[in-house]
């Protein structure tokens, strides 16, 4: 799936990361989201490492990569401590500065990369989510049912654990056909990593806890980016699915939504695409012509 890549376990310091590295060129990172691993990228990687060197890890807890023990706090897997483990990894690779693709958590982890390492990212591309702080906020009957993980994900444990352990194929394959608009879009492939990886106790514990992560500390240093004033200052692109369905990004556009953390006088843009969550695997093609022109040398931000 990812010809003419190499895979390495790169340690960051509190963890080990499973990485695919690829291509030539300026750095780009790209960061996968729940439930699934680096394998999201295995149509774009190959494409923009042609243009790019791609380093698609797997994030702390997730696919190949180390689940470190759970805190009362959540603070393990909090985005911030995601965020750390990948800028350190950029470091560690020679990257001081790099654009970065996140989707779903790893979309989470992007822009707290930017908010807390602001000159370390010089883009940063936004796949069907907005801020976890907005995501709260405009929670009501229609977006619980929809986006009903994030309740259950964050209860204590062993609650959601123990439930999802059961029978993981059948939770996983469960999120995939409900949140996507056409389930050929996963190869029996990818589907078949999706499920060994997820079949880990420590990883079924360790994404429940990034969840749990999103119901407090992560929310609580969105709230205090909001209470400083504290901007993403590099351009920002945000794509979503129109056909997600229930649980969507935002209630209002996710455009309008990014705009107000940004700061004033930088790029912000991003549109609707023909997908439903999982855009990079549902439609790959339209992702990577946005990414062509986005990521370009020169290209105005």
């Amino acid at each position: 799936m990812f010809a003419g890549f190499e895979t390495r376990r790169i340690d960051v310091g509190e963890t080990d990361l499973n990485v695919r590295l690829g291509g030539n060129g300026p750095p780009l990172l790209m960061l996968h989201g729940y439930p699934q691993t680096h394998v999201i990228w295995r149509h774009l990687a190959p494409r923009l490492a042609e243009r790019y060197s791609v380093i698609c890890p797997d994030l702390r807890g997730y696919g190949d990569s180390d689940c470190p023990p759970s805190d009362d706090a959540h603070e393990a897997y909090s985005k911030r401590a995601m965020a750390g483990d990948v800028a350190r990894l950029m470091t560690r690779l020679g990257h001081d500065r790099f654009a970065v693709i996140g989707h779903d958590r790893g979309a989470r982890v992007t822009y707290r990369l930017a908010l807390d390492h602001p000159d370390r990212v010089s883009r940063m591309v936004s796949l069907d989510v907005v801020p976890t702080l907005d995501m709260w906020r405009a929670t009501d009957k229609t977006r619980a049912l929809g986006g009903f993980h994030w309740m259950f994900l964050a209860q204590p444990a062993p609650l959601p654990e123990t439930m999802i352990g059961h029978d993981p194929d059948l939770f996983l394959e469960w999120l995939h056909r409900s949140w996507s608009a056409d389930m050929a879009a996963f190869d029996d492939a990818a589907m078949a990593e999706y499920k060994r990886c997820f079949r880990r106790l420590e990883v079924i514990r360790a994404t429940c806890e990034d969840y749990r992560a999103g119901a407090t500390c992560d929310m609580a240093h969105d709230e205090a980016d909001e209470a400083a004033g504290r901007k993403i200052k590099c351009p920002v692109m945000c794509l979503w699915g129109e056909k997600r369905g229930k649980g969507g990004p935002a209630a209002t556009s996710p455009l309008d939504v990014w705009r107000r953390w940004v700061a004033e006088g930088v790029e912000v843009s991003g549109e609707a695409l023909t997908s439903g969550h999982f855009l990079a695997e549902e439609v790959p093609d339209q992702v990577f012509e946005r990414l062509r022109v986005f990521l370009a040398p020169g290209a105005p931000g």
